[in-house]
């Protein structure tokens, strides 16, 4: 068996030394607390402006949505207006039309000599009257002509086809055909 001794002098640690220790030790788990608290603080509010970025994306995606659809009810707007406009645009056109007829044939009637001229056929379309009938004398269904032709503004050409002289009776009559364009 082997006995060892030691000779060397044991070294005395000095309670100096222990306290610096526990110092270091104190400043350093007071250091890791500091920043265990401020990263738990800077998680906590990333986490929260995260959750709010995404609620108010998900809000935004829900106005979106809303204005999405209102574009969409605006654009079949758009069109029933565009619709309505051609719709008024036609109802106009055939009412002015409609009164362009009445007009042309008030023209026509309103130059007539009274019981001297009587139409037996009148037919009216859009630019144009035909009109057949007995006149008393042919001075009375020249003056007519005459009339029609004064009015320009309305009507535009008088194309007399036939004008011929009948015997009824003791009555001489002219019977005619006109045709009247506007």
């Amino acid at each position: 068996m082997i006995i060892k001794f030691n000779l060397l002098p044991k070294e005395k640690v000095s309670p100096e030394a222990r306290e610096i220790s526990l110092i270091f030790l104190k400043v350093y788990i007071s250091l890791l607390l500091f920043l265990l608290t401020f990263l738990t603080f800077l998680f906590y509010t990333t986490h929260n402006k995260i959750t709010s970025l995404i609620q108010e994306k998900k809000q935004k995606e829900v106005i979106l949505e809303d204005y999405k659809r209102i574009a969409i009810k605006v654009k079949e707007m758009e069109r029933e207006n565009e619709e309505i406009k051609k719709r008024i645009e036609i109802i106009l056109t055939l009412r002015d039309a409609q009164g362009k007829n009445l007009k042309n044939l008030a023209n026509v009637l309103r130059d007539v000599p009274a019981s001297k001229l009587l139409f037996s056929n009148l037919k009216l379309d859009n630019s144009k009257a035909y009109i057949k009938g007995i006149g008393l004398d042919m001075d009375f269904l020249a003056l007519y002509l005459q009339n029609l032709e004064n009015n320009k503004e309305v009507i535009k050409a008088l194309n007399l086809k036939t004008a011929q002289q009948k015997t009824i009776g003791d009555l001489k009559l002219i019977e005619f055909e006109l045709e009247v364009s506007f």
